[in-house]
């Protein structure tokens, strides 16, 4: 099952420059709102798959090392949750607005990158 899940997962990593080039053409033309629903769905798609990977691996502590420390497999869990439902409020914006919409889809990879730098840190110790 996980390997299929992670193959469900790279393939809309793979897909994702088609949508990327969809909006880079479109995003100041009249299909800005398709290619941003299409970009929006392919990163709903993405977390998704990542969030089934992630819980297929962590419930039951299924493919965890022993020694994880619960609180932060549960601080990981917390942070992967509002993923897709972000995803999908970015893409659902883009009926209304397509450049707002692509702009989020911005903020919010800035934001997962700047969440991992800053708080995935390990205490200092190697790892």
């Amino acid at each position: 099952m996980y390997l299929l899940l992670t193959v469900g997962f790279l393939m809309f990593v793979a897909f994702i420059p088609f949508p990327t080039r969809l909006v880079a053409e479109h995003v100041r033309t009249d299909g800005a709102q398709a290619a941003a629903l299409t970009y929006g769905i392919t990163l709903i798609g993405t977390a998704v798959m990542f969030n089934a990977i992630w819980f297929y691996a962590s419930l039951g502590r299924r493919l965890l090392r022993e020694d994880a420390d619960p609180r932060v497999v549960s601080g990981i869990t917390r942070s992967y949750l509002p993923g897709p439902w972000i995803y999908l409020a970015a893409t659902l914006i883009a009926i209304a607005s397509p450049l707002a919409s692509v702009i989020l889809f911005g903020a919010i990879a800035v934001f997962y990158v700047a969440e991992s730098s800053l708080f995935g840190r390990s205490n200092g110790t190697a790892g």
